[in-house]
């Protein structure tokens, strides 16, 4: 007969170990999950990339026009470029282009509000994001003969 003493099985030393490495790693991957989502938030928020691929937009286009114009209640601009005929305007949820009054390209989208305005040399362009974000740039206008 074997002696109790000498019978080997699952003490509760290893399970207390076993179950703080279990806590440690547990620790760690809440800590990693929320660190990915913070900069998750921080680096692909397609919003802010959104924003600043229409700015980036915005710029070229403004860029060697012939002539520009407001519309009406700071809705939108009217340009001439290299003989065509563009129109930038705000829609409900939207900033589209369009050129010779045909089709509509959406330039930005999940927009609340937008306000469009031509001051002498420059254009200024105010948006609202639905998520209650508002930017805000100003771009100058190169008018060529």
């Amino acid at each position: 007969m074997r002696s109790i003493l000498t019978t080997k099985g699952y003490t509760l030393i290893e399970a207390i170990l076993q179950l703080s490495v279990l806590l440690l790693f547990s620790q760690l991957i809440l800590f990693y999950a929320v660190w990915f989502s913070q900069i998750e938030k921080h680096f692909f928020n397609s919003e802010l990339i959104d924003w600043e691929m229409f700015s980036l937009d915005m710029e070229s286009i403004v860029s060697d026009v012939t002539h520009i114009e407001e519309q009406m209640n700071q809705t939108g601009i009217r340009f001439l470029k290299d003989g065509v005929e563009y129109d930038i305007e705000c829609y409900p949820s939207l900033i589209r282009k369009q050129k010779n009054r045909l089709g509509h390209e959406p330039m930005l989208t999940e927009v609340k509000l937008c306000k469009i305005q031509v001051l002498d040399d420059q254009v200024l362009i105010y948006v609202e994001f639905e998520n209650g974000r508002k930017e805000e740039r100003t771009y100058e206008v190169f008018v060529s003969s």
